[in-house]
């Protein structure tokens, strides 16, 4: 029975969240202008395509895709990233584990609740879009009532799993299948940028939402601190944290940069949320850059 009341209430939180975006009530408007009735996701250039933006030309890129008078700007060659007018299918992946349990108060979501709220939230726009969406690392997709069920199950089940960046090694989108991740991405630049690469060979369209407590991102902490690893264990004890306040500000500034840039170089889109803002905020911007990708 707790089961089921955590997955209510996690499906009441989603609705209240998505209950004020103007994009659902556009959703019908939206399906029947478009320029291609039934027009899905292909393998392969043709009708249906838009330009979405220019992004810098990869070896897995055809050369008939450079973009030459753009890359006759600067010495990188472009390629025209494009976005389909129908997408089938849409993968969404939630970080779980310890480090996602921190909250600076108890008066604020935890960084799981928030991230949880926010994938449901994404996976009930895109159904009510007459999408196809799916978690990542489970080819099976659906926008039934009984599939944001099974999400909001999955979800919730994975909470005491620790997923800190998504399995990009043991499961590969389908090509051009949209990939939206959500977690604090606090791992080593290093592994984020290897674990990105290979999502990108596959996901054409990528969304990036990373989430922070507020403290993680100020330290406002005085006195003697314990800091403790991404997988919960114990870390070092600083008697005075304010004495490397202004290096850790730093640290983490530059961390949350190099995440930011790193999406850029990969032609996706980036947000980052602090859980003391407004959940329903944030989910318009990431709508409104979803719908502009379409348009």
């Amino acid at each position: 029975m707790k089961i089921l009341r955590d997955i209510l209430k996690l499906r009441h939180e989603a609705e209240r969240e998505i209950c004020t975006l103007p994009a659902l009530m556009m959703a019908a408007e939206k399906i029947s202008g478009s320029i291609l009735h039934g027009v899905h996701s292909q393998g392969k250039s043709g009708a249906g395509e838009e330009f979405w933006q220019f992004r810098e030309y990869q070896d897995t890129d055809c050369p008939q895709d450079i973009d030459w008078r753009q890359s006759a700007k600067s010495d990188t060659i472009f390629t025209k990233q494009k976005e389909w007018q129908t997408t089938q299918k849409t993968y969404i992946w939630c970080a779980s584990g310890s480090s996602m349990d921190y909250s600076s108060s108890n008066k604020i979501y935890n960084k799981q609740a928030v991230a949880q709220i926010t994938s449901m939230s994404l996976a009930l726009l895109l159904r009510r879009s007459e999408e196809q969406v799916g978690l990542f690392g489970d080819l099976k997709t659906g926008n039934s009532e009984d599939k944001m069920q099974k999400i909001a199950n999955i979800l919730l089940n994975k909470s005491n799993i620790e997923a800190i960046l998504p399995n990009s090694t043991d499961f590969t989108l389908p090509n051009h299948s949209p990939f939206i991740g959500i977690g604090d991405f606090l791992s080593p630049i290093g592994e984020i940028t290897d674990n990105f690469a290979r999502i990108s060979h596959s996901a054409k369209a990528g969304f990036i939402i990373q989430i922070l407590d507020p403290a993680e991102i100020e330290l406002p902490y005085n006195g003697r601190v314990e800091f403790k690893t991404s997988h919960g264990k114990d870390g070092n004890i600083i008697n005075n944290v304010a004495s490397i306040r202004a290096e850790y500000k730093t640290r983490i500034s530059e961390h949350i940069n190099q995440v930011k840039a790193l999406c850029d170089d990969l032609g996706w889109h980036y947000i980052l949320h602090k859980t003391d803002s407004d959940i329903t905020q944030t989910l318009k911007d990431i709508w409104s850059i979803i719908e502009a990708g379409r348009k």
